[in-house]
This record gives structure tokens, sequence and C-alpha cells, in this order.
């Protein structure tokens, strides 16, 4: 494969004839005959491979594709290899290094077809005396094929120049040559960018990006607006997605940003009016009760492969049934959450939400703590929750599950809170707070996640034997990773002790009182 890939924009009429031109006297060429070829380059829903710098293309060949991974506006080649059929996530490609490092870079996310191009292209090789080739030129005239749209839009014809391993000298005379009296250019704008913006997309205005800059003197009510509305965008960007059911990541970041809602909306009810906050609340409670279940089964088949190593060999293969079966349950209870997230109730509520939030004028029935600066109700809200978890942590014992359980709760609204605004604290104060408290998120987070797992492991097993037949060894197995779940569950309870005294000690509660306490 080529390490570098060169982009050049070309002058008005430029053709390939010219570029044979200005080798003819230097160095043999053969031309390929032009083709037609379909480009598609991919991208996840939030644009994780354009953020890190890189483009993903992937090209029609016969057989199958070639798969194209550079960085954006030329330069290094990540990978390039033919492959078979195209992926949707990264686990799906065969070769081991590109799985690996797409993997990295996706996260769970899936590909998705952001851009597709018909390209005219003409090659054009650079070849020495003994008929090998020192490097590849192609001259790309694309058009853009918009969504919907039966016309195409041409794009600026560009000139890529792959230079082989090997042959450094010549690729060196080649660009001088090429580039001499303004030729070609380097190009400005990777051809990438050039299509997104004929088609007016802009990648960088997707942003699940949730810090917020306050003015101290804000009033709480417009605050809390700007921060609920930009989870409700969330909620908007990812229903599409968490219904299509396709990639498990859309349903995380909804669900994600509903709970946060609902958290906020719990914890500052005295900003808002009563009658119109206990309606939405018990929306967002349906909302979350539809799609907790799939969410459940999105994580423990996304756990999967590290279950597996859990066990040993001889029961390993014997968890497969499991897996099978947490993907059935997964589909019927993705079938039975499409339909109330997809209803005219669901439509309703998100309409309501967003003339709520973006009224041009307040409710007449604000209550008092609505006007009031948003320093001093966030203050309030985040000295009172961490009073609550000193208070309710200090009698509690790392035996006690439905103890841990619940301060769990407590340290996640605290944790939640510190970060959304921790803008109006100064930042060398806050930091080594929310890092305080992280400790014991940690241990709380995994505790409560490793309590779930073992509790439904064993749910999954009874159910298995009423709905199929099934062998002893996979009961085994399941009951094996049970079992650790547990184990592992025993380890955090015996370390809570120390991460809550590192967070309730005396020192760091006068530095919460100093910093969150109403003066």
């Amino acid at each position: 494969m080529p390490e570098q890939l060169f982009i050049f924009d070309t002058p008005e009429n430029f053709s390939l004839n010219d570029l044979k031109k200005w080798f003819s006297e230097r160095r043999p060429v053969e031309e390929q005959p032009p083709t037609e070829i379909q480009r598609i380059y991919y991208d996840t829903f939030d644009w994780r491979l354009f953020n890190s710098g890189s483009v993903l293309e992937i090209s029609s060949q016969r057989p199958g594709y070639l798969l194209t991974w550079r960085e954006l506006g030329g330069g290094g080649v990540l990978e390039q290899l033919s492959i078979r059929r195209i992926p949707e996530f990264a686990h799906d490609l065969v070769a081991p290094g590109l799985r690996t490092r797409l993997e990295k870079a996706l996260g769970g996310r899936s590909l998705i077809p952001k851009l597709k191009l018909k390209s005219r292209t003409s090659e054009l090789r650079v070849i020495n005396n003994d008929r090998k080739t020192l490097m590849r030129f192609e001259l790309r005239q694309d058009r853009v094929v918009p969504p919907e749209s039966t016309k195409n839009l041409m794009l600026p014809a560009v000139v890529y120049l792959s230079p082989l391993r090997g042959f450094d000298d010549a690729y060196e005379k080649s660009v001088k040559l090429i580039t001499r009296k303004g030729r070609l250019k380097a190009a400005l704008q990777d051809p990438f960018l050039t299509a997104l913006n004929a088609l007016q997309v802009d990648p960088k205005s997707f942003s699940n990006n949730l810090e917020f800059e306050f003015n101290p003197k804000q009033t709480a009510y417009e605050a809390l607006c700007t921060v609920l509305n930009r989870h409700r965008c969330i909620m908007e960007q990812n229903i599409a997605g968490a219904c299509e059911g396709r990639d498990p990541e859309f349903l995380h970041d909804f669900l994600h940003a509903a709970r946060r809602s609902k958290c906020l909306l719990r914890h500052y009810h005295a900003v808002f009016p009563s009658h119109l906050i206990h309606l939405i609340r018990q929306d967002f409670e349906w909302v979350e009760e539809i799609t907790a279940p799939v969410r459940s089964l999105d994580i423990y088949l996304g756990l999967f492969d590290e279950f597996v190593t859990r066990v040993d060999a001889g029961h390993q293969t014997a968890l497969e049934p499991l897996k099978h079966f947490l993907q059935a349950e997964k589909q019927k209870e993705h079938e039975l959450m499409r339909v109330p997230l997809e209803s005219p109730r669901y439509r309703r509520t998100m309409e309501r939400w967003e003339k709520i939030l973006n009224a041009n004028s307040l409710p007449e029935d604000l209550p008092d703590d609505a006007t009031k600066p948003i320093l001093e109700i966030a203050s309030r809200g985040i000295y009172n929750l961490y009073q609550e978890l000193v208070e309710k942590g200090s009698g509690v014992s790392g035996d006690d599950p439905d103890a841990l359980l619940e301060l769990q709760i407590i340290e996640k609204r605290l944790g939640y809170q510190m970060e959304t605004f921790r803008s109006l604290y100064p930042k060398d104060q806050i930091t080594p707070l929310i890092a305080a408290l992280r400790q014991l998120q940690n241990n709380l987070n995994s505790f409560q996640n490793l309590h779930l797992q073992h509790g439904s492991l064993l749910d999954y097993s009874r159910k298995m034997q009423q709905q199929m037949r099934t062998m002893p060894v996979w009961l085994e197995a399941i009951a094996l990773l049970a079992a650790d779940r547990e184990k592992e569950e025993h380890k955090r309870q015996a370390d809570f002790a120390r991460r809550y005294d590192q967070l309730a000690c005396r020192k760091m509660q006068k530095k919460f009182q100093k910093l969150f306490s109403p003066q």
C-alpha cells in the first residue's frame, strides 16, 4: 500500500495529457483507460474520524471494494486494503491491525455513509526502464450525489499522487516537475470537505460537548433551560438511530440525555412552575421505563467478549447460547420500545418541551428561585447533595448493598451537577473536588454494574430454562460467570470505606463548604 497520498488542485481545463507531456521527456508513463467509480465516505454519527483528522473512503472495485483510511488533507495513509464487504462496525473487519486501530477511533459507533460521489478517474503510472511503477497519479472528476436528488453537483478536478516505497528520489523530482510555474498546487482544502461544503454539511456544527459557560449572575431559570435544551437536542439527534437499532450508541446518548434531564428537573424543581414540571417529569420517567431494558441488553452484549474471559476455557464456548438468547431478547424488547418512541405521545412531549425551553417570554407563575443567580442556586444544590452523601454514607457498611446503591444514586447526581456547573467556580478549586468525587464514583458505579450483572445473569438463566431446551453445561457457564460478578462486587464493597473516607474527611468537607456553601 502507499505510505502517503498527496492531493493537488488543478488549473482550469487541465487534462491527463498535460501530465503526460510534462513527463514525456523524462520518464516513461503508462495511461490506464478512464473508469467510473463510486466512492463513499464513511464516518460515525458524531464524526469521530473527521474530528480525529482522518477520512475513510470505500470505493468500488472488482471484486469487492478498496478501503482507504487516510489523514484529512492528504499525507499519511493509515491503511489501504481490498475488502469483500463494507463493514458496519470496526469489529466486522477481518484484518486484525486495521480492526484494532479503527475500534480505538470509533468506539462502539457504527460506520454511516456520509457522502456519495460518482468519480470519473483517469490513472497515469510513472515507470522506470524495467517497467516497475514508481508512482501513480489519479485525475478525479467527482460529482456529488445529494440525498433524494437526481442532479449531481460537479466538483473541481483534483490530482492524487501515490508515491511507492523506495522511490523517494523519483518522487521529489516529480513533485518539482508538476508544481513548476504553478502547474499544480497543493490542495488548499481536502476534496472531502469541498464536497461537504457543496452539500452545505458542516461536521463541526455537530457537538456532543456538554461543557457550558455560565455568567454567575445569569438567572437560574435561563441557565437551566440552556442545559435542558442541549439535552433535548441530543435526544432529537439520536431518536431515529435509537429506533433503527443498528448502533447501540444512539440509544445510549438518547437515554443519557433523558436521565440527566430528569435529574435536573428533580433536583431543581423549585426553579420551574410545579404543574409544568410534574407533567414533564412523568413523561421522562415513561421514556426511561420503555428504553432501559434495551439499553441493559446492549450493555451485556457489549461486555460479552469480557464475559468469556471470566470463565475457564472449558466453559467459554458454552456461553455462546447465552449470547444468542440476549440477542433474541434485545430484538423483542427493541420492537416493544419502538412503538411508544414513534408514537404521537412522544412527539407531543418533545414538541411541548421544546416550546417551554425556547419560549420568547417567561412563564407567569415562576417561583422565586427562578430569578435568582445560577451561582447561588447551583451552589446550594451541589452543597446539599454533598451533605446528603456524607451524612448517609457515614453509617454505611460495605456489606449493605442496598445502602451502597442508594449512595450511588446520590453521588451520580452530585457528579453530574458539579460537571455541568463547573465553569461557575475557579478551576484550581473545583477540579480537585471533582477528582476526589470521581474516586468514589468509580467504586460505586462499578459496584452497581457488577451487582446488576450478577442478578441479571441469574434471571437470564431462569428465562432460558423456561423458554428453550438447555444443556447443563450452558447453565454451569452462566453460574460461573454470575459467581465471578459477585466476587468482583464484593471487592468493590471492601474498597468502599477507603474511597468514602477520602471524600468525607474533615479537610474535604471544609473545601466543599468554602466553595459551595451559601455565604
